[in-house]
């Protein structure tokens, strides 16, 4: 840090109204200043800590966003792991062409270690300022409070790149950048973990952390942003699982040879009492935010398919933890997952076939167990439940008929009517085939046939007319309870694969999903090969947070973590598949034509994918400045960079 400091575009994340306008208040400082001039105003200080909050993932980053650099505020990650089918940005091809330690993009590096060394100095120089009372004062109460947060912050930042790189260099000391012998080796897996887990610990002890946003029924908008105890120890808990999975765990063969220059080794041999920490974590966790008052969201008439569209929608009792957006603009959300001929889309932002093949049907089977009453050998006439008249679309391809609500809640699909209907066209139907109004003779078109309708709000329309609606707030969820229970579900698993605990965990997901649990299934002999089964339980498990979690930015890490990206590891880890529906094909043919749209086609070849890639390259002229060759690079990456 230099001696003078220029303060410039500096976004408040805590000084907001209404739901509908926070976040709404960024500002042009720019002042040369002393850093202890920063410290000694009271304004200056809170824009500092306010800074540090930039740090964070924002995973409602899809689309136009992931053209970004470094990748630190966007989320690349549904693109990587096959979730979404972009059309644009720098990601589209990404697993087709490869990427190497010098030219990887979406990095974390650089600026979470500046979040980390903002956050130190505030906690060295921040001091309560002014008299009680005073409109400019900052309180001994306010400056505990920030000092809890950085300190989370500091937690967050390292936790980040624990996630993307595996261990990386702990930075002990306020160092001095203009230092030209700066240079820190990676610290091991566990010793990661000890730093990380006890910085938290320190955060859920200090007195001056509220328990929770959500209060009697309410959340506190006005600090949605800032952590609590209930984010501390979801962030605790989610270390725990990482620490426990294989990649981290003594999983990936290659890496436990890895060492640093004094030869201390960065990754650990498998330790099963890891699985028991953090089932410990997450039952610290589950029980604290219980009692808090949060749960699994549920429609005011329990209602599936209204229950998981709500839960994005408002701000509700299963968010632990949610970012300080709440729109998603028309030029990066919503307007990229509309057909292009509504009004002014762009329409680029696909699913991928694999996806859509991962919901589950109504009854709740997979697609192919037996007895689910899944085809593909005609059309039918299927209910829109997103429609605002009720609406039951006809000729829609029966691979479609009687899948589950958060498949219709998620996917944008041939012939599917639109929420609104557009103006004067009240029997509009979505067209991705030749020749239709939303097909591939423009790039505004999403690659495999259909569109990312998880998240969207009813609400909005683009086209013309009195009245439209062009956006609305809704929040960006950064942890969530269901998460979380399914967390518990695969450590429970790991530990003793007959503990109720897994079933239940599942069950109540599938649930509020509208669909039979196993337990459920197995009474009534649908489905009895699960409950008990070690590898049963495990791939459920893969399967239902693919479908919970969709395109919320977590797969990729839970594919990476349980090292599934290969053939042959799970049913639904492949990242190299990646197919859709055949665009160059028309509606109008039967189904056994080659040239028909209703036919799977390969998207692109992911043949780049490597071993290698289960871990992010540290960047390479990060390795380069590091004059005493201190910092070694992650495995399998040094020789494919020789």
């Amino acid at each position: 840090m230099k001696k003078y400091i220029y303060f410039i575009s500096i976004l408040s994340a805590l000084s907001f109204g209404s739901c509908s306008d926070y976040l709404d208040t960024a500002k042009e400082l720019s002042a040369n200043l002393t850093i202890d001039q920063v410290f000694e105003n009271s304004t200056y200080t809170r824009e500092w800590h306010n800074n540090i909050f930039n740090c964070i993932t924002e995973y409602s980053g899809l689309g136009s966003s992931t053209n970004g650099g470094n990748g630190i505020n966007c989320n690349p990650w549904s693109a990587m792991s096959g979730e979404i089918m972009q059309n644009n940005g720098a990601v589209k091809n990404l697993l087709e062409s490869g990427y190497t330690a010098g030219n990887a993009q979406f990095h974390r590096w650089d600026t979470e270690y500046m979040y980390i060394r903002q956050a130190m100095i505030f906690l060295q120089k921040a001091k309560p300022i002014g008299n009680q009372g005073d409109v400019a004062s900052l309180s001994e109460d306010n400056v505990n409070r920030m000092k809890a947060e950085a300190r989370f912050f500091i937690a967050y930042c390292y936790f980040t790149m624990f996630e993307l790189y595996g261990p990386v260099a702990i930075v002990p000391e306020l160092a001095d950048p203009e230092n030209p012998n700066i240079d820190y080796p990676r610290a091991s897996t566990d010793e990661m973990v000890n730093v990380i887990d006890s910085l938290l610990q320190d955060v859920i002890n200090d007195p001056a952390l509220p328990a929770s946003i959500y209060k009697n029924g309410t959340f506190n908008y006005t600090e949605m942003t800032r952590p609590t105890k209930v984010v501390a120890l979801a962030l605790r808990a989610k270390l725990s699982v990482y620490a426990a999975s294989p990649l981290l765990n003594g999983g990936f063969a290659e890496a436990l040879t890895v060492k640093n220059k004094d030869g201390k080794r960065l990754f650990p041999d498998y330790d099963a009492n890891k699985w028991v920490i953090a089932k410990q974590r997450l039952e610290e966790l589950i029980t604290f935010a219980e009692a808090q008052g949060h749960k699994l969201y549920y429609s005011a008439d329990s209602d599936a398919n209204k229950s998981v569209y709500e839960l994005f929608q408002n701000y509700n009792d299963e968010i632990l933890w949610a970012t300080s957006v709440n729109e998603r603009s028309t030029n990066v959300g919503d307007k990229r997952v509309t057909p292009r001929d509504m009004f002014a889309s762009y329409g680029n932002i696909g699913v991928s076939q694999e996806v859509v093949d991962a919901f589950f049907m109504n009854n709740g089977l997979c697609i192919d167990d037996q007895g689910s009453g899944y085809k593909e050998d005609g059309f039918e006439s299927v209910f829109n439940p997103a429609s605002s008249i009720g609406r039951t679309d006809p000729n829609i391809f029966n691979m479609y008929a009687n899948r589950e609500a958060r498949f219709y809640a998620s996917v944008a699909y041939q012939g599917r009517s639109w929420h609104l209907q557009p103006n004067n066209s009240t029997n509009y139907a979505i067209g991705f085939a030749k020749g239709q109004a939303a097909d591939n003779s423009s790039t505004d078109c999403p690659r495999g046939g259909y569109l990312l309708y998880k998240f969207y709000s009813h609400q909005v329309a683009f086209f013309t007319g009195t009245g439209i609606v062009d956006h609305y707030n809704k929040p960006s969820i950064l942890f969530r309870l269901a998460d979380f229970y399914l967390y518990y579900a695969e450590v429970c698993n790991e530990i003793n694969p007959s503990d109720q605990n897994i079933i239940d965990y599942i069950d109540k997901i599938r649930t509020r999903a509208g669909i039979s649990g196993y337990r459920e299934m197995q009474d009534s002999g649908i489905k009895t090969n699960v409950i008990g089964n070690y590898q049963a339980q495990k791939e459920a498990i893969i399967h239902e947070r693919y479908v919970e979690l969709y395109a919320e930015g977590q797969r990729y890490f839970d594919m990476c973590r349980w090292m599934i990206c290969e053939p042959g590891k799970s049913k639904y880890g492949d990242i190299r598949k990646f197919s859709g529906l055949n665009m160059n094909g028309y509606a109008n043919l039967p189904l056994n034509d080659d040239n028909t749209f209703f036919k799977r086609v390969p998207i692109e070849s992911r043949s780049a994918w490597s071993k290698k890639y289960y871990f992010y390259p540290i960047p390479q002229q990060e390795i380069n400045k590091s004059k005493g060759a201190l910092l070694v690079q992650n495995p399998l990456w040094e020789k494919a960079e020789e």
